[in-house]
């Protein structure tokens, strides 16, 4: 939804079971010359899109967010300050479609966002 238009992958590099992703906001985007104009922030809503994408693009599957948790917005996420940010996903599978993924958004070494999210897997017919 919002890959290659909102926000692009600029590398991925896997540790044991935590991958890292790099991601450049597009400051440009449409959504922030409404929230909030003059001081553009990244919506809560779009951060939790954006690591459902990032998700499913890790272990390659159409997912779902059932559930979102613990989601704590530390520091606003300033396209135009902090267009590079990089998420921090510690994926655990809970059974054959179901998938937890532990997210931390961090600029640097400072986190920015946490929230533990429930993804299912969606079966095509």
């Amino acid at each position: 939804m919002f890959l290659n238009d909102l926000y692009h992958i600029i590398s991925t590099e896997t540790r044991e079971e935590v991958c890292l992703i790099t991601v450049r906001l597009n400051p440009e985007h449409r959504i922030y010359g409404a929230h909030f104009p003059g001081n553009p922030i990244t919506p809560g809503a779009c951060l939790l899109e954006m690591a459902r994408e990032l998700a499913s693009v890790v272990l390659e599957k159409k997912l779902l967010l059932e559930k979102a948790d613990n989601v704590k917005f530390l520091k606003g996420i300033h396209p135009g300050k902090n267009p590079l940010i990089v998420f921090r996903l510690n994926i655990t599978e809970l059974d054959n479609q179901n998938w937890k993924v532990r997210t931390e958004i961090m600029e640097g070494e400072t986190i920015m966002t946490r929230m533990n999210l429930c993804l299912k897997e969606t079966i095509s017919a």
